[in-house]
């Protein structure tokens, strides 16, 4: 359905964007699809026709963001704007469903992430001549037949995708949607839905558009990104066997993947990440605690013991690995030996970054249903400082040991402070920030005419979660 025409020509779409790399895949994809129907993408919510938000649902605090947007965005509609469109997409849009538009009756288009084909027209219906009151898509139920039709659009979407919508030399792949794992305190597997592997080809197809488009760093998503298998060819394509396809795409610089379950990392996807050369050394994989009580609660399917043998693991078989980890404090029924065990976790396995939350109950999860969140917030502040502060140690420690040696990184753009920042010595020169192999954020100054670029660097001194660099001599790699 072609855009409808607003009061200044094109109708003019705002999208704000919450959560995780997926939520920002998704609107990627809705920026494309957009745009293609004629409609504007603005980047003030005030001069828009449409305000959409992708939202994200794994965490309180995302949801609370959300409805602070709305409550101003319906005031505006209210006094001013009684046309405005406003809709809210993603995971909060499939768990509240209607229940959202009965506290939240301004809002007049909901679409879970399922549902994002259907966008563009559900717009149109909204602004069209017979101007409906409300557009509603939400994914059917995990054993609705209908998901496979949903998924076959979705995939065409993907597929579709408009390359200008990603950055300038990096984009993100998604292999596989929803989760089967239900973790006890995850919403995921109920807003995202059952756990769906996408065809190799359709994958390789997408990333060699992206390749040939510029996109030279590419990124492979999943919630379980390592549970991925599918059946092509007559054989079963494991997650090992996937990268070792995507790697060997003409042109791709880096491959990246996210995030990654313990119980799946095989010693055949250690063996690829060290045999490929263009799959990056990088290990996002989330522990959540170093307690086996608190494991066995969560429903993590292993134990503290398994989890550092698969850190030994990766450190033996990929040189240089650089890991990363999740953790979540004040879990129903945590003690402070469990809160110390997560400390020591930390200490052992030497992050170079750890994202660390408070546990906030999410509704429908099976920590929710069976566990009283128990431990005062009080409590999980002060753990959860404490927690930051063991990876503020353990960051600075290995973030210092790459002083002083010259790394390659993709420059991805100015320093969010650069404009505070003295210019560099060169004329022209202002402060950027760019990325290595090892996903470590390096600062620097060079000539804004290097974004996208990939360049070596001369490491001269760091902190807890940052390298700062000045440019290599020509030819000192």
């Amino acid at each position: 359905m072609e855009a409808s025409e607003g009061a200044g020509g094109r109708m003019k779409v705002y999208l704000e964007t919450f959560g995780c790399q997926m939520n920002k895949l998704d609107s990627e994809l809705v920026v494309g699809a957009l745009r293609a129907a004629g409609y504007e993408l603005v980047d003030d919510r005030k001069a828009a026709d449409v305000v959409l938000y992708n939202t994200c649902s794994v965490r309180r605090h995302a949801e609370e963001k959300v409805y602070s947007r709305l409550g101003a965005d319906g005031k505006r509609k209210a006094h001013h704007r009684p046309d405005l469109i406003l809709g809210v997409l993603g995971c909060m849009a499939q768990r509240q469903g209607q229940a959202l538009r009965r506290k939240y009756p301004q809002v007049n288009l909901i679409c879970a992430p399922g549902q994002l084909h259907a966008l563009a027209d559900m717009i149109g219906d909204l602004a069209g001549p017979a101007g409906a009151k409300s557009a509603i898509a939400l994914d059917p139920s995990r054993k609705d037949a209908r998901n496979l039709a949903a998924e076959q659009k979705m995939d065409r979407m993907d597929l579709q995708r408009d390359p200008r919508a990603c950055r300038a030399s990096q984009a993100y792949v998604r292999i596989m949607r929803g989760c089967n794992n239900f973790c006890s305190y995850c919403i995921v597997p109920y807003v995202r839905g059952s756990e769906r592997s996408r065809d190799p080809d359709h994958i390789l197809q997408e990333v060699r558009r992206l390749v040939d488009a510029g996109r030279t760093e590419i990124t492979l998503l999943g919630q379980a990104v390592n549970r991925y298998r599918c059946r092509a060819g007559g054989r079963d394509v494991r997650f090992s066997d996937l990268l070792e396809r995507v790697s060997a795409v003409g042109g791709l610089r880096r491959l990246r993947f996210v995030t990654s379950h313990p119980i799946d990392f095989t010693d055949e996807v250690l063996t690829a990440i060290r045999d490929l050369e263009n799959v990056c050394e990088y290990i996002h994989c989330p522990a959540q605690s170093g307690s086996d009580a608190v494991l066995e609660r969560m429903k993590r399917g292993y134990s503290r013991a398994e989890y550092d043998e698969l850190v030994d693991r990766a450190r033996a078989i990929v040189p240089g690995a650089v890991l990363a980890g999740d953790f979540i404090v004040g879990f129903p029924g945590e003690t402070e030996r469990d809160h110390q065990a997560s400390a020591e976790l930390i200490r052992r396995s030497g992050y170079k970054n750890s994202f660390i939350f408070k546990y906030s109950p999410r509704p429908e999860t099976l920590a929710a249903k069976q566990f009283k969140d128990d431990v005062p917030l009080e409590v999980k502040k002060r753990r959860n400082n404490e927690l930051l502060a063991v990876q503020e140690q353990v960051g600075l420690t290995h973030h210092r040991q790459y002083v002083g040696k010259t790394v390659e990184v993709l420059v991805e753009g100015p320093s969010p402070h650069s404009d505070k920042q003295p210019r560099g010595p060169q004329v022209g020169c202002r402060q950027l920030v760019g990325r290595t192999r090892g996903d470590h954020i390096v600062v620097f100054d060079a000539p804004k005419s290097l974004v996208g670029q990939y360049v070596n660097i001369q490491v001269t001194d760091a902190s807890s979660l940052t390298l700062f660099a000045e440019l290599a001599p020509p030819g000192n790699a």
